[in-house]
């Protein structure tokens, strides 16, 4: 009865080795993602910074000052999640599929989730003055990519030609 229970206990032990050494949790192994990176920027990463862009503002006519800001816990919500997504999203363009090298641009991807994350303590603190700040700041890191990586401008001028 004793060799049966060791026998048993030596197989649970194997199965949960054998289990653990799997190829899907071997560390190192490199995540993917199947959108290209523009459908990442566009489904993904703009919206989100949209979201965050268009949240608070203030707009001054011969009637006064109009304040854009979220009302409403859902509004909150919403902004929060903006800046959450934008955050880790820019996580994203650091994976092997969408980095275009290891040096400039790791640096853009990191600095856009930094500047994201200090947006988001912003919104935790309900702070309309520093979320204002900080959403321009996102921006700035933004088109600091964008200058080196998109060339937009480029591409609008060979569109016309």
């Amino acid at each position: 009865m004793m060799i049966k229970k060791i026998r048993y206990l030596s197989l649970c032990a194997l199965l949960l080795i054998v289990s653990c050494s799997k190829e899907e949790t071997s560390p190192g192994k490199p995540f993917y993602s199947p959108l290209a990176l523009t459908e990442l920027m566009n489904w993904v990463l703009d919206p989100a910074a949209d979201g965050v862009w268009g949240a608070v503002g203030w707009i001054s006519t011969s009637k006064g000052e109009k304040v854009i800001a979220p009302r409403t816990e859902e509004e909150w919500d919403t902004l929060r999640n903006h800046a959450a997504t934008l955050m880790e999203a820019s996580n994203l363009l650091m994976l092997d599929n969408y980095a275009k090298d290891n040096k400039e641009w790791m640096y853009y991807a990191n600095n856009l989730s930094k500047k994201a994350q200090i947006t988001l303590q912003a919104i935790q603190k309900r702070d309309l003055d520093e979320i204002f700040i900080t959403s321009s700041d996102i921006d700035t890191a933004c088109e600091d990519c964008h200058k080196k990586y998109a060339k937009f401008e480029e591409k609008a001028a060979s569109s016309n030609k």
